[in-house]
C-alpha cells in the first residue's frame, strides 16, 4: 500500500516532531510506504530529518492556491505585507485533487490551514491537534480564526476519518462545533522522542552548572508567558529562566510586536538579561535536550494543549521536577503517564510564585520523586501510536 502524507506547514516544534516520530514508527508498524507531499521550505525540512529513514519518499506538489501565484502584486520582492493589506492571500492550503491519484490513502498529519476536494474526502484521515484559536479568539486575527473556523467545520462535516490526541479536546470540538464524541477517535500520543548523540548538544550558556529554570515555549499568547514572567519576577528570580521556542528570544532584531511586548514586561519586572533571563529562541533537539536534562525544574505556563505537552512528558522521563498549569488537557496526559507535577492556576502570577516557594523550601524531596516516577510512569512508544494510527488509516495489520 501508498499513503500520502500532506502537509504544507512543516510547524517547527511539536509539529514537525509529530509527524517525524510517527513517519519513523509507521514504517516499522508494517510493509506500507509513504510518500512526503509538499513544497518550498516544509518539504526541504522533512527530507533533512527524515533522510533514510526506509519506504519513504518525497514529493514537491505545490498548492493548488500558492499565493504568490494569486496574488495582487505578483512576484514583487517585498509586497508580502502589502499583500496581506489588500486581503489577497489565502490563509489556507488547498491540497490538488492529484495528490489523491495513485495511492491507497491520503494522511494529513497536521490538519489546521489545509482544504481538500472534499468529494474525495473518503479516501482522507486527518490529525486535528487543536481548537486553541477558536477557543481563544481575543489572541490571534479575525481573518486566521474565521478562516480556521471553516476549514474545521468543513472537515467535521466531511466523509473523513479524523483522530485528536486527548478526550479533552472531544469536549472542546463539540462544545465549539456540536458534534458528538463519535465523530472523533481519540488516539494519545507519546513523549518518547529519538534523542541525538550524546554531547552533540553541549555548549557554553553561562546558566549550565547552576540551578535554573527552563520554560520551552514559544511566543503565541496562550502559550502564557506573561505569567510566567511575572511570576519569576515576584519570586525574586531565584534562579534563572532560560527560555527556549519560536520567537522566545526576546532581544532579537526585527519587528515583532508581541515579541517586544514580551521584552518590555520582562524589563519592566526587573528581569535583568543575561542574568536572570536567557531567551534563546528556537535551538535544535541537541540543544534543548542538553537544557532539559540539567535544568532545576522545567515551568509550563499554557493555557490550552490539543493533547498534553511534549517538553512536560520529556521532562517526567528525564526525573526533572515540573510546575505546570493545572488546565484539563494536561491533567489528563499527567494522569495517563501516572507523573507528578506542581499544579498552579495559570491566570494567577501568585500562584506561579507560591508553588516556586514550595519547589524550593523542599527541593531534595521533590526532585527524589521526580527521579522515582520517571523510572515507573507508563509507557507508550510512538510504535504503540504508530500501530493505532495505522488501523485508523485501514492499513494491512501490524506484525
Amino acid at each position: 500500500m501508498l499513503v500520502h502524507v500532506v502537509d504544507y506547514l512543516a510547524s517547527l516544534g511539536g509539529g514537525v516532531r509529530f509527524v517525524a516520530e510517527m513517519l519513523r514508527a509507521l514504517q516499522q508498524a508494517g510493509d506500507t510506504r509513504y510518500q512526503v507531499v509538499s513544497h518550498g521550505p516544509a518539504l526541504e525540512r522533512y527530507r533533512e530529518l527524515l533522510a533514510g529513514t526506509p519506504r519513504i519518499d518525497f514529493a514537491d506538489v505545490p498548492p493548488a492556491n500558492l499565493w504568490r501565484l494569486s496574488t495582487v502584486m505578483v512576484g514583487i520582492p517585498g509586497a508580502g505585507p502589502l499583500n496581506w493589506l489588500l486581503g489577497t492571500p489565502e490563509v489556507h492550503f488547498e491540497v490538488p485533487a492529484a495528490v489523491f491519484e495513485g495511492c491507497d490513502r491520503v494522511w494529513l498529519p497536521w490538519l489546521h490551514q489545509h482544504r481538500i476536494p472534499w468529494r474525495l474526502a473518503g479516501k482522507a484521515v486527518a490529525s486535528l491537534h487543536d481548537v486553541i484559536m477558536l477557543e481563544f479568539p481575543r489572541f490571534f486575527p479575525a481573518k486566521w480564526r474565521h478562516d480556521e473556523e471553516r476549514t474545521v467545520r468543513r472537515w467535521l462535516s466531511s466523509s473523513a476519518r479524523i483522530a485528536v490526541s486527548s478526550h479533552a479536546t472531544v469536549a472542546t470540538v463539540g462544545r465549539l462545533f456540536g458534534v458528538g464524541p463519535d465523530r472523533l477517535r481519540v488516539i494519545p500520543l507519546s513523549g518518547d522522542h529519538s534523542r541525538p548523540p550524546e554531547g552533540s548538544g553541549r555548549r557554553d550558556w553561562p546558566f549550565l552548572g547552576r540551578p535554573f529554570l527552563h520554560c520551552p515555549t514559544n511566543a503565541s499568547p496562550h502559550k502564557n508567558l506573561d505569567v510566567v514572567l511575572s511570576g519569576v519576577a515576584a519570586w525574586g528570580a531565584k534562579h534563572p529562566l532560560v527560555l527556549t521556542g519560536t520567537r522566545t528570544d526576546l532581544w532579537a532584531s526585527g519587528r515583532d510586536d508581541r515579541r517586544e511586548h514580551l521584552r518590555h514586561l520582562a524589563e519592566a519586572a526587573g528581569l535583568v538579561r543575561d542574568r536572570d533571563l536567557f531567551a534563546l529562541g528556537y535551538v535544535d533537539d541537541a540543544a534543548y535536550f542538553h537544557i532539559l536534562e540539567r535544568a532545576w525544574a522545567l515551568l509550563m505556563p499554557t493555557l490550552a494543549e490539543g493533547g498534553g505537552s511534549f517538553p512536560v512528558w520529556e521532562a517526567l522521563h528525564a526525573g526533572v521536577p515540573v510546575l505546570c498549569s493545572d488546565i484539563p488537557v494536561m491533567r489528563e496526559m499527567v494522569e495517563r503517564v501516572g507523573g507528578e507535577v506542581l499544579w498552579f492556576d495559570p491566570l494567577r502570577p501568585d500562584d506561579l510564585v507560591a508553588r516556586l516557594t514550595e519547589l524550593e523550601r523542599d527541593y531534595p524531596r521533590y526532585r527524589a520523586i521526580a527521579t522515582a516516577r520517571s523510572r515507573a510512569l507508563r509507557s507508550r512508544t510512538w510504535l504503540d501510536v504508530a500501530r493505532e494510527y495505522a488501523s485508523f488509516l485501514g492499513l494491512p495489520e501490524a506484525t
